[in-house]
């Protein structure tokens, strides 16, 4: 293994690492283990804003839906590679997109 994968690998753990300490520290999460008092100026308006962990799933479903949304409108708008081949500027092709000097061209020139 070199090196360059070991210091990928770090970076990947390190990230996983950081990831974890945030999600360990999310204020409702420490309120309801109690490590720390509930602050009366924060209570949640609806039923799943006082969840733990509730901001950091829906950020997720978030990422998720727009990864989704994005691969579905890339379907739709995506072009055939083949696109750009048949252009009629094309100056090694003819009008109907046949190859200039083909045996067709022969043949209809006799």
């Amino acid at each position: 293994m070199n090196s360059e994968t070991k210091s990928i690998k770090q970076l990947w753990r390190g990230f996983y690492v950081l990831l974890a300490v945030l999600v360990l520290l999310d204020p409702k999460l420490l309120e309801l283990l109690h490590v720390i008092e509930p602050d009366p100026h924060h209570q949640a308006r609806f039923v799943v804003d006082g969840l733990p962990e509730f901001y950091a799933l829906f950020g997720l479903g978030i990422c998720v839906a727009y990864i989704l949304a994005k691969l579905a409108i890339g379907k739709i708008v995506m072009r055939p590679e083949t696109f750009y081949a048949k252009s009629p500027l094309d100056p090694t092709r003819d009008s109907k997109g046949r190859p200039l000097g083909s045996p067709a061209d022969e043949s209809e020139a006799h």
